[in-house]
């Protein structure tokens, strides 16, 4: 949980900095929206992201609702790709290219629990591997 909240953080600040930047209106109020939002995995990031740009687009129209999904999708693809492995990796102290397949493998196998569950059972793999090894 403290790994996701850390994650959701750095989500809700980057992309409410570039809301406050497009002077998008509501953007404190989206920043709860995004930061609750990452919790849910992928679909949480979605809708969140759906949100600031729908507002960006009833209130400045296209062009700033396109920037808006630029700062949207930036973030949420630097926040998986980067952020959230390298969060996760140190918490369960494995590399981190493991965390960042595991919830690919999570999701084909199980669906969204699959993706939930995929790094605690991946660390708990290498867990007992390692002590396996040791002995």
């Amino acid at each position: 949980m403290r790994d996701t909240a850390v994650v959701a953080l750095i989500d809700a600040v980057c992309i409410t900095t570039g809301l406050l930047l497009l002077r998008v209106p509501g953007a404190l109020g989206l920043r709860a929206i995004i930061f609750i939002g990452a919790y849910v995995s992928y679909v949480g990031a979605f809708v969140s992201g759906a949100a600031a740009v729908l507002v960006a687009l009833a209130d400045r129209g296209f062009a700033v609702a396109l920037w808006t999904l630029g700062v949207v999708l930036v973030v949420q693809l630097l926040e998986g790709n980067v952020s959230q492995p390298m969060v996760q990796s140190r918490t369960v102290r494995i590399h981190p290219a493991p965390v960042l397949v595991a919830p690919t493998a999570g999701a084909s196998v199980a669906g969204i629990v699959g993706v939930l569950l995929a790094v605690p059972v991946t660390a708990a793999a290498f867990g007992v591997a390692h002590e396996l090894r040791t002995r």
